[in-house]
């Protein structure tokens, strides 16, 4: 009986759980940023691991994605609007992201965005700034 019920509960755990999606977005993982497979990561690796997140992203006109007009492009807004990869970076300060300040996020807005966010996050984890992320600093690789 005690078999029984336990194989119920966990049953309906499960279920919960596949109901409920979790909020939290997965960033990038060291292995997919590690090209060369060398088991740590150089800026270069991650600028290149930038291009190809940004190009995952559409251009697209801040007017119509900014549905509240507060100049932050909450992953909600994102959601709707259906601008998709750029789900690691939480919200988004448009002015940030609006490099020439057209109100259209341009490709080229989009990779100078994804470069900066990169290269900051590159910086901030390389605690002992040897150019090169070793798996237990890239636990510190946040935007």
């Amino acid at each position: 009986m005690a078999l029984l019920l336990g194989g119920l509960l966990l049953m309906a755990v499960s279920a919960q759980a596949q109901k409920a999606p979790s909020e939290k977005v997965a960033g990038p993982s060291f292995k997919a940023m590690d090209a060369d497979k060398s088991g740590h990561l150089t800026l270069e690796e991650v600028m290149s691991y930038a291009k190809k997140k940004s190009s995952d992203t559409e251009p697209f006109r801040i007017t119509d994605a900014d549905l509240d007009g507060d100049g932050v492009l909450t992953p909600e807004e994102q959601r709707k609007a259906g601008i998709n990869g750029m789900e690691q970076f939480g919200a988004v300060n448009l002015k940030e992201m609006d490099i020439n300040g057209d109100g259209y996020i341009s490709r080229e807005d989009l990779d100078e965005y994804y470069r900066r966010k990169h290269r900051e996050a590159f910086a901030k984890a390389d605690a002992d700034k040897n150019k090169a992320l070793r798996p237990s600093e890239f636990a510190l690789f946040r935007f």
